[in-house]
């Protein structure tokens, strides 16, 4: 299943150097070259948002706290779906 994730600084410092930054930058970039994340943005004002792909809520739970700034950020979780599959399923359970 697909996840919105969407993280916004909670006000902590984060102690992000610049090594941090390129070390996340390329797990960001192996994980978007195995399709478990499908997109990563960040807010310029600070923050960002993901699609991740989850089986479970265990592989959920491991993707999103395992995101760095996870502990200096309030995060969102909401499940998604793609808007034609949604459409087409709703138009069937309502069609019944």
């Amino acid at each position: 299943m697909k996840f919105l994730v969407i993280f916004r600084p909670n006000g902590q410092p984060h102690q992000f150097k610049d090594e941090h930054a390129r070390a996340h930058g390329a797990a960001l970039n192996e994980l978007l070259a195995k399709g478990e994340l499908e997109i990563a943005y960040v807010f310029v004002a600070g923050g960002g948002a993901y699609v991740v792909n989850a089986a479970d809520t265990k592989e959920l739970f491991e993707k999103v706290r395992g995101n760095p700034l996870f502990k200096s950020s309030t995060v969102e979780v909401h499940p998604i779906a793609d808007a034609t599959d949604y459409l087409e399923g709703y138009a069937d359970y309502v069609g019944k």
